[in-house]
């Protein structure tokens, strides 16, 4: 069985023509057969691929080479089955959408690794943020962890403007997926005067990566791609994925009467209007019919293959 390699990385720094760092990484990608998504704008680089392990370093050491971008913080894993349906090269004017007159390319959290990260975290005066969205931390995070229950990171302002102010003087230490999120929410908190920030270095799949048996992690970890999650040793976990919500869901919940593969589940069935309904069924139905398009082609060739 081929093996998917996955690689997780981001840089944050000025960047003076990011669509070209966009074309750029579109020509390699596509050439190399690299899948998954390419976020590029004037702060940086974000991005989750897939393909050869071989094409993958290559393509880091392009975007060093050409733009000079130090792509330190990568985090690799390995998924038996393609990850990612196909490729997306995004050009935007922020890494996130979060607005505020912050500069993550000036200050940010300090970074920790697993270790220093489970000091501060096991401090019960250190308050241990989780940013990610809440249909994330329902199944898995840090113990103790404070969950603003976010819909997105463009709620975050108000979270901190309501629930923290008044601890400006305490120690924050904050996780997401990958590490971007916290480096451009523990700028907005610097901005907002909080004086000790941290976050943990290349994010929970670091953690993962790195931890071993000091791990601290409790349940498993929401990634954006088609594993849903992986679990402690970054192994495709247990849930399926709505992907009507994107939300992940556990076996019972496939029982559900509302739930209808890539239409609905249970957690989205009443908010979903009958026109996006319609469209997502439309949807599930292209890419049903384009898998069995391509076990027809793998098919032939394995035939062929045989004469």
């Amino acid at each position: 069985m081929t093996e998917n390699h996955v690689v997780t990385f981001y840089a944050i720094e000025r960047i003076g023509d990011h669509k070209k760092v966009g074309r750029t990484a579109e020509r390699f990608c596509k050439k190399n057969k690299i899948v998954g998504t390419f976020f590029s704008t004037p702060q940086g680089i974000n991005t989750t691929l897939s393909g050869s392990k071989k094409a993958l370093i290559e393509l880091i050491a392009l975007l060093h080479k050409k733009f000079s971008l130090q792509m330190k913080d990568q985090t690799w894993s390995v998924s038996q089955k393609p990850p990612f349906k196909r490729l997306k090269i995004k050009c935007r004017e922020r890494l996130l959408p979060l607005k505020g007159d912050f500069d993550p390319v000036e200050s940010r959290g300090t970074h920790l690794d697993h270790s220093d990260w489970n000091k501060l975290i096991s401090d019960p005066n250190t308050i241990v943020l989780d940013v990610r969205n809440n249909y994330e931390t329902e199944i898995g995070t840090f113990k103790n962890s404070l969950i603003p229950n976010m819909a997105n990171l463009t709620e975050f302002p108000r979270f901190v403007d309501k629930e923290l102010l008044a601890n400006k003087d305490k120690k924050i230490a904050m996780f997401c997926t990958g590490g971007i999120r916290c480096e451009i929410a523990s700028s907005y908190m610097i901005d907002k005067g909080f004086d000790e920030v941290y976050q943990l270095d290349g994010g929970i799949l670091r953690y993962l990566k790195d931890a071993g048996e000091d791990n601290l992690w409790e349940g498993e970890c929401f990634v954006f791609d088609e594993r849903v999650t992986v679990d402690k040793e970054l192994q495709p976990g247990e849930y399926y994925q709505c992907f009507g919500c994107r939300r992940p869901l556990t076996e019972s919940d496939l029982q559900s009467e509302h739930y209808r593969k890539g239409v609905s589940c249970h957690k989205c069935f009443n908010i979903s209007s009958e026109k996006d309904k319609e469209r997502f069924a439309q949807r599930q139905l292209q890419i049903e019919l384009a898998e069995e398009r391509g076990h027809v082609h793998m098919g032939a060739n394995a035939k062929q293959n045989k004469l």
